[in-house]
C-alpha cells in the first residue's frame, strides 16, 4: 500500500510540474487578426541588430530567439529561405529563385511551362516545376508554396518586395516565403528603381530604401503577409572577398545603419494598427559560420508579449527552429498549419532576454565545437583499453599480474565515462583543454572510488558503476533532460537532429546500462525476475513516453530487448511465436504512445508529428521516413568514429570466441544472468541499428557495455 501512495505521489507531482511549466508558455497570436509583416536581414547576428537603435528597442521590448537553420541536405542561403516559408526542410536553389513581374514576356514563359493564370498582377515564380521536383525527389519532401496555399484558402493576400540582385545576377529567394504552389505572389515590387548605383558600395549598388518605404506602404493597404528583403548584407557577403577587414566593417556599419533608419520609418507606419512585426536571418554569415555560431536571430514585436521564444519543435527556451515560422506566421490569421513538420511559437516571459540569448549561443556553440573531439578521444580509448585487454587474457601467461589493475581499471572507466560526460555540463561552459582535464579526472575519481570499494568482488564493480549511470541518466530524463541537453553525449541543436529527450548516443548507454545493471542484480543477489521486469517496464516508459525520452527507435529498441531479456530470463526458449508477440508488443506501446502524444500532450513530439503526416499525405511519408533513415545510416557509417567502435567490438567478440579456447564457455557459465544481458545487448544493438537513423551510433555506445564488462569478468577468471 505505502509502495501506491509513493508512485501516486510522482505521478500527481510530475502532473503538476508540467502544468506549471507549459503554464508560463503564453502564445503570440492576438485576438484579431493583425498584418504581418517580416523583415528579412540575412547573414546577421544578435550583436549587429543589438548595435542598430530601433532593433534594439525592438529585441528589449519583443520575444528573440535563435532559430536553426538546417534544410534539406548540403546547406544554402536558398534551402533556409524555402524552409521559412513551407514548414519542412527544403530544397532550393538560384536557379529556382526566380521571381519576375507579372508581364509579358514573362507571362508567356510562365503559360508556356505552367499553364495559363487568371491574375492581372502580381509576381511569379518561371520555374516553378522544378522546384517543385527538387522537393519530390529531396529528402523531406517540402510542399513548396503550402503558406501560400493556405492563405489564399482563407482568402488573405501575400506582398514581396525587395531584392538580392548583383548586376545581372537575379537572386531573389525572399520569394520563396510567402508564394503559393503556382509560385504565385498577390502584389509587391522586385523591380531594379529598388537599387541605386553607389560607387562606394559593394558592386556599386545598394539598396534604395527611400522606394523601398514606398513600395511597402503601397502593398501594406492590400496586402496580410508582407516579406521585405533588404538585400545589401548579401552583396557585402558576396563581395568581401575583395575587402579588407576594415572596409568589411565599415561598409557593415553602414548597411546596418540604413535598415535601422528604415525599421523606424517602417514602424512611424503601422503605428497603432494591428501588425505583428518579425525579423528572420535565413542563414548565418560566413564568418559566424567559421565561429560555428551557425543559429541565427528571430525577433517577433506584437507588442504584448516579451520574452524568450519556444517551439514544440525544440521545446527549449530560446531556441527555435526554421520549421516553426511558417506555422507561427499561420497561426496568427488562425489557420492550422498543413503538411508542415514546425510547431507555432510561444513566448516565455523572461527578463534579460539578450544577456540569455548570447549566453545560451555560447554554450550551444562551445558544445557543438568540442562535441567532435571529445567523443572521437573517448571512442579511441575504448578501443585501445578493449585491445589491451584482449591481449592480456590472450597473452596471461606471459603479463605480470600487477597490469592487472591498471588494464581492469581502464576497462571499468568505459562504463564511468558516460555518466562524466553527463555531469560535465554542471561545471558551465569551459574550453576544451579545462574540460578534457575534468572529464579525465572525474572519470579517474569515480572509477578508483568504485574499483576500491569492491575490488574483492567483480561483480559489486559492474554493479555499482552501472547503478550510477542509469540512476543518473533516469533523473535528467525526468525532470527535463538539462544534463543531456548540454552534454557532449547529447544532442547538438546547431546540427538539429534532435532538440529533447535521449538522443541516440545516450539511448544506447541507457539500454546498455541497464541490461548489464539488471542482469548484474540477479547474478549478484538473485533477486526476482519479476521485479527486474517491472523495472524494464518503467524505463521503457521513460524511453517512450512523449514528454521524457521521446525516442521512437528506442522505444522500439527497448521493448524488443527488453521482452527478450525478460524471456531468456524465466528459462523459455525464443521461438518464432514468442518472436511475433514481441513485435506485436512493439506496436501495441508505440502506438500507445503516439496516442499519448497526439491527443494528451500539448506540446507534441516528432511521433505525433509523424503520424498527423502519415494520415494528411499518405502512407509515401512512411517511405520517405524509411529512406531518410537508410541515408542517414550509410552517411553516418562512413563518417563517425562509432562505426569503428562497433567494428572493433565485433572482432574483439570473435576473437574470443576462439582465444583462449572455451573462454567464452567458461564465462557464461559462471556468470549465467549476466550471459542474458550480453545477449540482450546484442539484440538491442541489432535492433537499433535498423531502426534508428543513426543506429550505428546507438549500437556502438551499447555495445560497450558487452565488451567492457565481459572482457573485465573474463580478466578475472584468468588472473
Amino acid at each position: 500500500m505505502k509502495i501506491k501512495k509513493v508512485w501516486l505521489f510522482m505521478l500527481l507531482t510530475s502532473l503538476i510540474t508540467i502544468h506549471t511549466y507549459y503554464s508560463t508558455v503564453h502564445g503570440l497570436d492576438s485576438q484579431k487578426t493583425p498584418k504581418v509583416v517580416m523583415l528579412v536581414i540575412n547573414r546577421v547576428d544578435f550583436q549587429d541588430l543589438y548595435n542598430m537603435p530601433n532593433m534594439r528597442v525592438l529585441i528589449e521590448e519583443g520575444s528573440i530567439g535563435l532559430m536553426n537553420t538546417r534544410a534539406s541536405g548540403s546547406q544554402n542561403d536558398f534551402k533556409s529561405y524555402g524552409t521559412l516559408g513551407w514548414g519542412t526542410r527544403a530544397e532550393a536553389g538560384q536557379n529556382t529563385s526566380t521571381f519576375h513581374h507579372l508581364e509579358e514576356d514573362n507571362l508567356a514563359v510562365y503559360e508556356r511551362r505552367i499553364g495559363k493564370i487568371d491574375e492581372d498582377e502580381g509576381i511569379i515564380n518561371i520555374n516553378i516545376n522544378m522546384l517543385i521536383q527538387q522537393n519530390i525527389r529531396g529528402e523531406y519532401g517540402a510542399s513548396p508554396g503550402i503558406l501560400g496555399d493556405l492563405l489564399k484558402q482563407h482568402s488573405y493576400k501575400t506582398a514581396l518586395i525587395g531584392n538580392s540582385d548583383i548586376d545581372n545576377d537575379v537572386s531573389r529567394p525572399a520569394g520563396f516565403i510567402p508564394m503559393d504552389s503556382r509560385g504565385y505572389i498577390d502584389y509587391g515590387n522586385l523591380d531594379r528603381e529598388l537599387i541605386i548605383e553607389d560607387t562606394h558600395r559593394p558592386f556599386g549598388m545598394k539598396t534604395n530604401y527611400d522606394q523601398l518605404l514606398e513600395s511597402f506602404i503601397e502593398v501594406y493597404v492590400k496586402g496580410d503577409f508582407i516579406v521585405i528583403e533588404t538585400g545589401d548584407i548579401h552583396r557585402l557577403e558576396r563581395y568581401k572577398n575583395y575587402l579588407s577587414s576594415t572596409m568589411y566593417q565599415e561598409h557593415k556599419k553602414n548597411i546596418l545603419t540604413e535598415i535601422d533608419a528604415f525599421v523606424s520609418k517602417v514602424f512611424n507606419h503601422i503605428d497603432g494598427k494591428p501588425t505583428v512585426f518579425m525579423l528572420v536571418t535565413p542563414f548565418p554569415s560566413d564568418a559566424a559560420v567559421l565561429r560555428g555560431e551557425r543559429l541565427t536571430p528571430v525577433v517577433i514585436y506584437d507588442g504584448v508579449n516579451k520574452g524568450l521564444l519556444w517551439s514544440g519543435t525544440t521545446r527549449r527556451e530560446g531556441i527555435v527552429g526554421n520549421v516553426d515560422i511558417a506555422p507561427t506566421i499561420l497561426s496568427y490569421f488562425h489557420i492550422p498549419p498543413s503538411n508542415m513538420v514546425g510547431r507555432g511559437m510561444s513566448t516565455v516571459e523572461a527578463t534579460d532576454t539578450l544577456d540569455y540569448i548570447l549566453k545560451l549561443n555560447n554554450r550551444v556553440v562551445n558544445t557543438s565545437q568540442q562535441r567532435y573531439r571529445i567523443l572521437y578521444s573517448f571512442a579511441i580509448y575504448e578501443m585501445i583499453t578493449s585491445a589491451i585487454a584482449l591481449l592480456a587474457i590472450i597473452f596471461t601467461k606471459k603479463i605480470a599480474s600487477k597490469w592487472y589493475i591498471p588494464i581492469s581499471l581502464g576497462l571499468l572507466s568505459n562504463i564511468v565515462a558516460p555518466f562524466t560526460l553527463l555531469i560535465l555540463p554542471i561545471f558551465g561552459p569551459l574550453s576544451i583543454v579545462n574540460n578534457y582535464i575534468l572529464f579525465v579526472l572525474c572519470t579517474a575519481f569515480f572509477t578508483c572510488i568504485l574499483y576500491f570499494l569492491g575490488r574483492k568482488k567483480p561483480l559489486n564493480i559492474i554493479l555499482w558503476a552501472s547503478l550510477l549511470l542509469v540512476m543518473g541518466l533516469m533523473l535528467d530524463i525526468v525532470t527535463g533532460q538539462n544534463l543531456i541537453k548540454n552534454s557532449v553525449l547529447g544532442y547538438d541543436p546547431i546540427i538539429g537532429a534532435r532538440y529533447y529527450g535521449v538522443g541516440n548516443e545516450y539511448m544506447g548507454v541507457f539500454i546498455g546500462g541497464i541490461l548489464i545493471f539488471t542482469a548484474t542484480l540477479i547474478e549478484r543477489y538473485s533477486v526476482n525476475r519479476y521485479f527486474v521486469m517491472i523495472f524494464y517496464l518503467i524505463t521503457t516508459i521513460i524511453i517512450a513516453f512523449p514528454t521524457f525520452g521521446a525516442n521512437v527507435g528506442g522505444t522500439i529498441t527497448a521493448v524488443f530487448a527488453f521482452l527478450f531479456t525478460s524471456v531468456r530470463l524465466l528459462n523459455k526458449k525464443i521461438s518464432f511465436k514468442k518472436l511475433l508477440y514481441i513485435f506485436t508488443a512493439v506496436i501495441i506501446v508505440v502506438a500507445a504512445m503516439a496516442t499519448i502524444d497526439l491527443f494528451f500532450i500539448e506540446n507534441q513530439s516528432h511521433l505525433a508529428s509523424a503520424v498527423e503526416q502519415i494520415f494528411s499525405t499518405g502512407p509515401i511519408i512512411i517511405y520517405q521516413i524509411i529512406a531518410r533513415k537508410i541515408a542517414m545510416n550509410i552517411r553516418v557509417m562512413g563518417v563517425t568514429v562509432w562505426s569503428k567502435v562497433l567494428l572493433s567490438a565485433i572482432v574483439i567478440l570473435g576473437i574470443l570466441f576462439y582465444r583462449p579456447v572455451g573462454v567464452i564457455k567458461k564465462v557464461t557459465t559462471t556468470y549465467p544472468s549476466l550471459a542474458i544481458g550480453w545477449s540482450g545487448i546484442i539484440v538491442a544493438g541489432i535492433v537499433a541499428f535498423a531502426v534508428n537513423d543513426s543506429g550505428v551510433v546507438s549500437a556502438a555506445t551499447a555495445i560497450i557495455f558487452l565488451t567492457t564488462t565481459m572482457l573485465y569478468l573474463v580478466m578475472n577468471l584468468s588472473n
